[in-house]
């Protein structure tokens, strides 16, 4: 049987989204006759701290995007959303695949969970946004800025990014959206809850999505179901999810000047049990795996010329215990044991072991200090052990003030990729060293009773070892790029947040990151990713609601990357109520600024689209 590198037929797309579009109007049998679901009290993954989710985001740099910001805003997958995020720059190619950076760290730096699992690939990090997570299944992204390998261990030497998926039990809700590019997407999603006094819960949701693209070959389509059962089990609550993503999509340029075409897919399982072993003593075990297939052709029409064929995983397991101290005390302590296997036609059949024992003392003063102690050792089968430190703090003098400040070790391994790949324009080197770096950070956040807040942050992070992928400046279309350890970078930054109520009755915000980099490298090189990150983002935001029956939020975002011309950029959403639900309207690159994106070639242009959302019963 011949593989197929064109896109699914109209057919097929419509069957799935039939599917959903059922699933939107109508209701199972199992939740006939119930009473109206509640909202479950129930312990949500945070990724700031292992002992007290709450107190210590006192000490960090951390920034929430909520549902109600995916309803408000011009968005249609996680990757979007996070465009909005205050130091993040998503690098995408198309709605199906992008990068992450996060106050400049390349998108191999920086770690994304699921519900604090574990996503980021181990082969290479342009899947670590491979997420088998529709959007209505957000309850929240929590993006947390500057190091964490304390918490996290290899990879967090940018920042966290964490996806919370939804817990409450709506008993359905769904959208359908159309627009340029001939692009279409339907997604829906509900739950249920069930027992004495809401024991069990289930939720679900699902999408499917098609576009042309906005240029040739980058046309896609895309399928993600998630779901999460959890119940009331041995004196604590036994948890569990799953998801699955299918993405086919044109890569022309992507990674390489020639027409490619691309085909991943993703499955996730985790379950967990959290328990009170006693009132100051909480233990909590979780198993999780993902398993990631990555089809690449380098040429569309010629599949015989060069292709590649990858599958990873990571299986594994963690135990964390909490105890509540006396006086404003607590610690955690745990460890993790994972494998990561590949099997590759290009990288070869790999397998690597990794293990980690961790520790956080929190030290808190309500009104007063917060001081949050951890320390992690790693070990990794090829490339022996690291430990990782952090000391974060805020002081508190009073209601309308916070002063933060945290300093930490981070460090990555390199992934198969930067080791092993070789195709007639990227070559790998197994003799990689890891990357090591130190970042501190000191903040300062005001609240005023008007309404305006004021949050800044300066930043430094020093790197060691950086890896990089680079050619000769000299010859450099006849030279590949090839994997190299960068001496060392130093990267500084002011980040700030500022939000108030403003004229004409909205809520503005304005926000911006400014960076620097100072990189002793090896003369006559050209660094594709880790030497060019964006080095000023400013974004102006309005957001309004116009009585209870319609909403309009605005953005318009300045930016620039290291030896390109700046560019500018306006979005906005227009929410209108409409017999049962939304009515939403979306623009995109409003002015139709012609920038490049991160393969060089044009990014999207002006874009219009429309939809309705299903409000939940």
């Amino acid at each position: 049987m011949t593989a197929s590198y064109r896109l699914a037929s109209p057919t097929r797309f419509s069957i799935a989204a039939a599917g959903l579009v059922l699933m939107c109007i109508c209701r199972p049998l199992m939740l006939l006759g119930q009473q109206s679901p509640t909202r479950l009290d129930t312990l949500h993954v945070q990724a700031a701290s292992r002992v007290d989710p709450n107190l210590p985001a006192l000490t960090r740099s951390i920034q929430l995007l909520t549902a109600e910001d995916i309803s408000s805003l011009p968005v249609r997958t996680i990757a979007e959303m996070l465009e909005w995020a205050t130091g993040v720059e998503v690098l995408n190619r198309s709605p199906a695949q992008s990068d992450l950076s996060i106050r400049g760290a390349s998108f191999e730096q920086v770690v994304v969970l699921v519900n604090g699992v574990r996503m980021s690939d181990p082969q290479t990090g342009h899947f670590d946004l491979d997420l088998a997570v529709p959007l209505e299944s957000v309850e929240r992204v929590e993006v947390i800025r500057g190091a964490a390998s304390a918490l996290y261990g290899a990879d967090a030497m940018g920042g966290v990014v964490n996806v919370v998926t939804r817990t409450d039990a709506v008993p359905f809700g769904g959208s359908v959206h159309g627009g340029s590019w001939r692009t279409m997407r339907v997604a829906a999603r509900g739950g249920v809850t069930a027992g004495e006094e809401g024991g069990m819960s289930f939720n679900a949701g699902g999408e499917a999505a098609r576009s042309d693209g906005h240029r040739d070959g980058t046309d896609y389509e895309t399928l993600l179901f998630h779901g999460s059962l959890s119940h009331n089990f041995a004196w604590g609550r036994l948890a569990g999810d799953m998801g699955v993503s299918r993405r086919d999509f044109g890569a022309q340029d992507f990674y390489a000047p020639y027409p490619s075409f691309e085909k991943t897919r993703t499955q996730t399982a985790s379950v967990g049990w959290e328990s009170g072993v006693s009132q100051s003593l909480d233990l909590d075990l979780r198993l999780s795996a993902r398993r990631h297939e990555d089809d690449f052709v380098l040429v569309r029409d010629d599949p015989s010329s060069y292709q590649n064929q990858h599958t990873s995983s990571q299986v594994g397991g963690s135990l964390l215990g909490r105890y509540a101290g006396i006086g404003g005390f607590d610690i955690a302590v745990g460890g993790e044991l994972f494998r990561d296997k590949l099997t590759s036609s290009n990288l070869g059949d790999r397998s690597e072991g990794r293990g980690a024992v961790f520790a956080e003392a929190l030290l808190s003063r309500p009104r007063s200090v917060v001081m949050s102690m951890g320390i992690r050792a790693d070990w990794h089968q090829e490339f022996g052990a690291f430990v990782s430190p952090s000391l974060s703090a805020s002081v508190i003098p009073d209601e309308s003030a916070r002063i933060r400040a945290a300093l930490g070790r981070s460090f990555r391994a390199p992934t198969w990729t930067e080791r092993y790949y070789q195709d007639p324009v990227n070559i790998g080197r197994p003799d990689l060293e890891p990357e090591r770096a130190w970042s501190g950070e000191l903040g300062l956040d005001l609240f005023a009773s008007s309404g305006l807040n004021v949050s800044t942050t300066l930043f430094v992070r020093r790197a060691t070892s950086l890896i990089d992928w680079a050619k000769s400046e000299t010859a450099p279309d006849a030279d590949p790029w090839e994997t190299r350890n960068v001496e060392d970078a130093t990267f500084k930054g002011i980040e700030a947040d500022v939000e108030f109520n403003g004229p004409l009755a909205f809520r503005w915000t304005l926000s911006g990151i400014a960076l620097t980099v100072d990189a002793n490298e090896a003369s006559g090189f050209r660094s594709k990713y880790a030497l060019r990150p964006l080095r000023e983002q400013m974004t102006l935001g309005a957001e309004r609601s116009i009585g209870s029956a319609a909403s309009i939020r605005i953005r318009v975002r300045h930016a620039r990357r290291e030896d390109e011309n700046s560019y500018r950029r306006v979005d906005l959403r227009l929410n209108i109520w409409v017999g049962v639900g939304w009515l939403r309207l979306d623009m995109q690159n409003l002015t139709d600024f012609n920038y490049p994106d991160v393969t060089g070639a044009r990014a999207a242009g002006r874009a219009f689209f429309a939809g309705y959302s299903l409000a939940p019963n």
